[in-house]
């Protein structure tokens, strides 16, 4: 039986790696596409839209691995079938549930390859892209390795390390200059807020002050400051779901919770990141039905359509069902484990179906 599960692991893996392969290739160049009118504006170049397509490719890969999985566990069991493999197994007292088992574990590879991304690559990559790409098609500022979002603003150089730790913005300086480009003050905030008034408040204020030749250095709760950022620049700095890793977007959620605003929308993305690895296990399942039956009537092209086409539907119909369960008020939990109750139980059931 180990020689068997790994011969089909070896197929399935192999069909699964060309789909990734092809469908990645194909959005990420449907994606080029798209960047080519937005290149010439600002700064923004040819190689900083390859640039674009490169960091958000793992991205893709996520909202692509359901697809993928059940497409490509068709492709590669469907090799199996047309070549009356299955159909031997079968004959040797191999069951459809002894199959299954084998597929999904060589499935848990994908899911935990798919969490990995998930945490790890794809929240940071994600924001690089969208920030890098913003500032150089704007203008707005310029973004450091190491140094967070620097911008002018006449005589003040304003630097922002992050925006992810509440809803606005956290480590602030502002460093102030006269016409002469001599320091005359220097504001550092651990956090910074917009007020009603287009203003800006800081708190936990640490302020220096350059006068008469001489340094005052004193630390005050909260400072009101002039408008620090533009509509543009806070756009840019805006914290979405698919760049903070699950652990983030827990806490981010807590922190909108604890200050009375909405965070559906961040509920519903940790919802979907949290069942991806379920979803790639129970598409592969799901692809055994499309396999199993009478090989020689068994059409390779069609099997691959089929499954392309529910493949498909389901994204849709996920996506489209956990934006409606928003504005209906549904919980996200619902919207995201009803769709994947379904595909299960269809999944048993055609496989309690075959002969």
């Amino acid at each position: 039986m180990k020689t068997l599960s790994r011969y089909i692991s070896v197929r399935l893996g192999v069909g699964w790696l060309l789909v990734f392969l092809i469908l990645t290739s194909l959005f990420s160049f449907l994606e080029l596409v798209g960047q080519l009118d937005d290149i010439g504006k600002g700064s923004y170049h040819v190689s900083d839209a390859f640039m674009y397509v490169l960091y958000t490719l793992p991205g893709r890969a996520l909202d692509l691995a359901a697809v993928c999985s059940l497409i490509g566990a068709i492709v590669g069991l469907g090799t199996l079938a047309n070549s009356h493999e299955l159909l031997s197994m079968r004959a040797c007292g191999v069951s459809v549930f002894q199959i299954a088992g084998v597929v999904l574990k060589t499935g848990s590879v994908i899911m935990l390859g798919v969490l990995f991304l998930a945490q790890f690559v794809v929240p940071p990559l994600e924001q690089q892209a969208k920030i890098n790409r913003e500032i150089a098609i704007s203008g707005e500022g310029a973004l450091l390795p190491t140094g967070g979002f620097w911008t002018r603003d006449q005589n003040r150089l304003i630097n922002i390390r992050t925006s992810q730790n509440g809803v606005g913005l956290a480590h602030v300086s502002v460093y102030e200059f006269d016409d002469d480009g001599k320091p005359t003050r220097c504001v550092i905030a651990d956090d910074a807020k917009m007020a009603e008034d287009g203003r800006w408040v800081g708190t936990d204020v640490r302020q220096v002050l350059f006068q008469d030749n001489q340094v005052y250095d004193r630390k005050i709760p909260t400072i009101t400051m002039d408008v620090l950022l533009n509509t543009r620049q806070i756009d840019i700095l805006k914290t979405t779901p698919d760049v903070l890793s699950l652990d983030k977007l827990f806490r981010y959620i807590q922190i909108l919770q604890d200050k009375g605003q909405n965070a559906d929308q961040y509920v519903l993305s940790l919802w979907q990141k949290t069942t991806l690895p379920i979803k790639v296990g129970t598409m592969i399942l799901f692809a055994l039905p499309f396999v199993f039956g009478s090989a020689r009537e068994a059409n390779p092209g069609r099997r691959v359509t089929l499954g392309t086409i529910v493949g498909i539907a389901y994204y849709y119909f996920e996506q489209s069902l956990g934006y409606m369960g928003l504005l209906i008020g549904l919980h996200p939990a619902f919207t995201t484990l009803m769709p994947l109750a379904i595909i299960a139980l269809l999944a048993k059931w055609f496989m309690l179906r075959v002969p």
